[in-house]
C-alpha cells in the first residue's frame, strides 16, 4: 500500500533543506511604462513523505518556478523549471504520523458520502451485468426498482457497521450478499464483480432436479425465471465492502427450481405462454436460434410406433374417464394441423395459429438427441395433467387447464394431429379438434368430473359408498370436518410447544382452501401437492379394507412430524428428508388451514396449508430451532 501526505515542516530541528518551504520570495520586474507588462517570477518548493509497509519512509522535495506576465486583463502562467530531490531518511515524527494515517479506519462506513452518480453507476453495472446473464438461461429480464434498493442499501450499511456477513430476516425479497476486502482504504469493487461471482456457483448446479444443499443459491437466485425486480447497494468501510441485492418475487422455492433454473439456452421469452406445454429433456442443449428456412423431417423419424392411432387412444382413454363420447381421427384435419406443425418448425417458435375456426393444442419438446422419437401418448399426457389445475361444476378464472379441458371437451367430435421437427432439435405437435372447445359460458357441462367406473368393478365397494350415503349418522362420523380440523391444530400446537414457537391458529378460508385439494386427490386419487401454491402445504395420505375407517388428526400430524428423526440442524444442505416436520414447527408460520376427504376405495387424504409458507431456502436455521430441553 502506498500512502502519500503534504508536509510542511517548520521545525528548526529538521533538516536544514526543509525549514523553510517557501523560503524563495517573489520577485517582480518592471519594464518601462509605456509596455504595461508585468511579469512575476515565483518560486514553489513542496516536501512529500510516502512509505510502503514494511518499508522506511521516503521525502521528496518538489521545487518548481513558475512565471506569470500581466498585460490589462490578460494574465499568462508559464512552468520554466522543476526539479525533484529524494531523502530516504526521515524524521521519527514523520514516520509515526505515517503509521498513524495508514493503520486509521474511519468511524462510519463510506457508501453514504458518496456521490449519488456512483451508486447509480454501480446499480446500472449490476442490473446489466444480472441481466446478460439471464438471457444466457432464456429468462426474462430484471428491472431496478428503487424501494428495493432502499431497502438493499439500509442492510448494507447494517452489515458493514457490524462487521458480519448474514442474511437478513426478510419474507419479501429473495437475498444475495457478497464481500470482499483488502488492505487498501481505496479499494472498490464494480457492480459486475459481485454478481460474476454469484453465478459462478453454476458449476455446483445440477439442472432439472431440486437441489440438495445451498452450494448454488446465489447462482439460481440471479437467473430465477419468476423473479422480476432487483434492487441493489454497496456499503464501504476502510477496505472492506459489502454488496446486498435483493429479488422480487422471490427465488429458490423448494419444489420450483426446475421451472424457474433452466441451463445455459434454455427456453427464451417467447416459450413463456401458458397455453402452449414446453417440455426439456435432461440433455445439454445449445442455445435455440430462430431459422426462416423449413427443415422439417419424415414423419417416422420424429415418431414411434403408430403416432396417429395412439395419439387418438389416448385422447378417448381420458374422455372415457369423464363420461364423454369418443372422438374421431379426421384425415383433412390432420392436414391441417401438420400445416401448422411445419410452420411452428421453421420458424422455430411456439405460437397458436391465428383465427382458426378449430381448438387447438400445442406441446413442444427440445432434445439434442437426433434419434429421439416422441410417442402419441405423451403430449396428450401432458395436457391431461393439468387437471389438478381445473375448479370442476363452475366456470375457470384462469387458462391454466385449457389443455386438459379440450382434451375432454365434451361437444368435440374430430380429433387432427399434425408432427414436425425443426432443425434446432424441436419437436412440434399440434392437435385441432372440431368443434372447438374452451367456450366461457359452457365449461360445467362440457367438463365433467372423473366417473367413478370403479363402483362398477368393485361391487363390495360400491355397497359401503351406498350405505355410508344412505346413512347420514355414519357420514357425518365418516367426515366431521371441523372437529377433525381442531384436533389437527391442537396436535400442531402441541409440537410447536415443544420448539419453543408461536402457537398456529384455525383460518376459515385457509381450510376452505385445504379442503377443496383434498377432495380433488380423492377424485382423481393421486397424493401431489398443488402446483402454483400460495401457502406451506403438508398432504397425507392412507388406505384402509375397512372403508368406513377415518384416521385422526394425530395420525397425519405425527406421520409428518416423526420426520425430525431425519433432520440434521444448523446445517446449509435443504433437509430433503424433512420438510413435513419443519413446515410443521416452521416459527414464521402464524396461520393454519386443515381439509379431508375420502373416496370409496378406502383412501383418506389430509391436506394442511399455512400461511406465511416455511421451508424457504436459507431460513432454516432461524425458523426451525431444536426441542426445549
Amino acid at each position: 500500500m502506498l500512502v502519500d501526505c503534504l508536509l510542511v515542516v517548520r521545525k528548526s530541528t529538521f533538516p536544514g533543506s526543509l525549514t523553510d518551504l517557501h523560503r524563495f520570495r517573489k520577485t517582480a520586474h518592471g519594464h518601462d511604462g509605456s509596455s504595461r507588462i508585468v511579469m512575476v517570477r515565483k518560486t514553489d518548493q513542496r516536501t512529500f513523505a510516502s512509505m510502503k509497509n514494511g518499508e522506511e519512509p521516503t521525502l521528496e522535495t518538489v521545487t518548481r518556478e513558475t512565471i506569470e506576465t500581466f498585460r490589462g486583463q490578460r494574465t499568462e502562467c508559464k512552468v520554466t523549471t522543476e526539479k525533484k530531490d529524494f531523502e530516504h531518511k526521515c524524521h521519527p515524527d514523520i514516520a509515526r504520523a505515517l503509521a498513524e494515517k495508514i493503520t486509521r479506519s474511519p468511524n462510519k462506513p463510506t457508501s453514504i458520502k458518496k456521490p449519488l452518480h456512483r451508486k447509480m453507476d454501480f446499480q446500472t453495472e449490476c442490473l446489466q451485468a444480472h441481466n446478460e446473464y439471464r438471457r444466457k438461461h432464456g429468462v426474462p429480464p430484471l428491472k431496478l426498482d428503487k424501494e428495493i434498493c432502499k431497502f438493499s442499501q439500509q442492510w448494507a450499511d447494517h452489515l458493514i457497521r457490524k462487521g458480519a456477513l448474514v442474511h437478513s430476516n426478510n419474507r419479501d425479497y429473495g437475498e444475495n450478499i457478497f464481500m470482499m476486502q483488502s488492505s487498501n482504504p481505496n479499494f472498490t469493487v464494480s457492480g459486475r464483480k459481485a454478481v460474476e461471482s454469484w453465478y459462478d456457483e453454476i458449476k455446483l448446479h445440477k439442472f432439472g432436479m431440486e437441489p440438495q444443499s445451498l452450494a448454488s443459491g446465489h447462482f439460481t437466485q440471479v437467473i430465477w425465471k419468476e423473479s422480476k425486480q432487483l434492487g441493489v447497494a454497496f456499503a464501504k468501510m476502510g477496505g472492506k465492502v459489502v454488496v446486498v441485492a435483493n429479488y422480487y418475487p422471490p427465488g429458490n422455492m423448494i419444489g420450483s427450481f426446475d421451472e424457474n433454473v433452466p441451463p445455459p439456452g434454455g427456453l427464451s421469452p417467447s416459450y413463456n405462454n401458458n397455453n402452449n406445454n414446453t417440455i426439456e429433456l435432461p440433455t445439454q442443449l445449445g442455445r435455440l436460434s430462430l431459422s426462416s428456412k423449413s427443415s422439417t423431417r419424415d414423419l417416422r423419424s420424429v415418431t414411434e410406433g403408430d403416432f396417429e392411432d395412439d395419439f387418438l387412444n389416448a385422447h378417448n382413454k381420458y374422455r372415457k374417464r369423464h363420461g364423454v363420447p369418443p372422438l374421431k381421427l379426421d384425415k383433412s384435419l390432420c392436414k391441417y394441423a401438420e400445416e401448422w406443425a411445419k410452420h411452428l418448425a421453421s420458424k422455430n417458435i411456439l405460437e397458436h395459429r391465428p383465427e382458426s375456426n378449430y381448438g387447438e393444442n400445442i406441446y413442444c419438446l427440445y432434445t439434442s438427441d437426433p434419434s429421439f422419437r416422441v410417442n402419441g401418448n405423451t403430449p396428450v399426457d401432458n395436457w391431461y395433467e393439468e387437471i389438478k389445475d381445473h375448479p370442476f361444476s363452475r366456470e375457470p378464472s384462469t387458462l391454466k387447464s385449457g389443455h386438459f379441458t379440450q382434451v375432454i371437451w365434451k361437444s368435440s367430435e374430430s380429433l387432427g394431429v399434425g408432427v414436425a421437427k425443426s432443425s434446432q432439435g424441436s419437436i412440434y405437435v399440434v392437435a385441432n379438434y372440431s368443434p372447438a372447445g374452451n367456450f366461457v359460458g359452457h365449461y360445467v357441462e362440457n367438463c365433467p368430473p372423473l366417473k367413478p367406473t370403479f363402483y362398477d368393478s368393485i361391487p363390495d365397494m360400491a355397497q359401503n359408498a351406498a350405505q355410508a350415503a344412505s346413512d347420514p349418522k355414519q357420514k357425518n362420523d365418516e367426515l366431521d370436518i371441523r372437529s377433525f380440523a381442531k384436533d389437527a391444530l391442537q396436535v400442531h400446537n402441541e409440537y410447536r410447544r415443544k420448539h419453543g414457537v408461536p402457537q398456529l391458529v384455525l383460518n376459515y378460508e385457509i381450510s376452505k382452501y385445504a379442503q377443496e385439494w383434498a377432495e380433488t386427490c380423492a377424485r382423481t386419487t393421486s397424493l401431489q401437492h398443488r402446483a402454483n401454491n400460495q401457502y406451506g402445504e403438508n398432504i397425507f395420505s392412507m388406505y384402509s379394507s375397512d372403508y368406513s375407517y377415518v384416521p385422526t388428526a394425530r395420525d397425519a400430524v405425527k406421520e409428518w412430524y416423526d420426520e425430525i428423526k431425519k433432520h440434521s440442524y444448523n446445517r446449509s444442505r435443504v433437509p430433503q428428508e424433512s420438510l413435513h416436520f419443519t413446515q410443521i414447527i416452521w416459527k414464521d408460520s402464524k396461520e393454519l388451514g386443515v381439509g379431508i376427504a375420502k373416496n370409496a376405495k378406502g383412501q383418506t387424504y389430509v391436506v394442511c396449508n399455512y400461511h406465511p409458507k416455511g421451508n424457504y431456502v436459507g431460513q432454516f436455521d432461524e425458523n426451525v430451532p431444536k426441542p426445549l430441553p
